[in-house]
């Protein structure tokens, strides 16, 4: 009987040795944030679609901040901020002691003007080869806009990998043109 027993369990060795275990893809959980917006008449929604984070701003007033903070979970690697306003003075985003201007020219060619300000190095422009750079579209309805925006919004893509597992937050701040 023993040498049976012995025999049975060598054989189921064998046989689950030759046999991959399935392979299990944890499941990421979907992120959690929390918003603070200031300012009269702005607010701010948070969704996640698959690996994008967008955060929906409206401003009535034109003026305002708000911070953005990860409570749980990991930052997707896509961040998209719309904004909704009729044109873009400025726009600031702050991380880790770092600071990205932006503003867009109201005139027909729509220049996009930025620049990087860190306590390492000061304010410094940057331009689209930059890893910093944020890239900015204006959507609009119909095909061709024109600032100031009657309808559409600014949209603002934030380049993947800027914000990284050590920042939980940042913020943002946006004074509109037509205010």
């Amino acid at each position: 009987m023993r040498t049976h027993c012995a025999l049975s369990l060598l054989l189921v060795c064998i046989l689950m040795a030759g046999c991959a275990a399935p392979h299990v893809v944890p499941e990421t959980p979907t992120p959690v944030f929390t918003v603070a917006a200031e300012g009269d008449g702005n607010e701010l929604t948070v969704s996640v679609e698959g690996e994008t984070v967008l955060v929906d701003v409206q401003s009535q007033s034109g003026i305002g901040s708000a911070t953005i903070e990860l409570v749980s979970g990991t930052f997707p690697p896509n961040i998209v901020l719309r904004l909704h306003m009729k044109g873009m003075e400025e726009f600031r985003l702050s991380y880790s002691g770092t600071v990205i201007t932006a503003s867009v020219s109201s005139s027909d060619n729509r220049s996009v003007f930025q620049s990087a300000s860190s306590p390492d190095e000061g304010e410094r422009p940057i331009t689209p080869d930059s890893p910093s750079w944020l890239d900015i579209a204006i959507v609009s309805d119909p095909a061709t806009p024109h600032i100031p925006l009657d309808q559409g919004y600014f949209e603002i893509t934030l380049p993947e990998g800027l914000l990284t597992e050590a920042d939980r937050s940042f913020s943002i701040q946006w004074v509109d043109f037509y205010r």
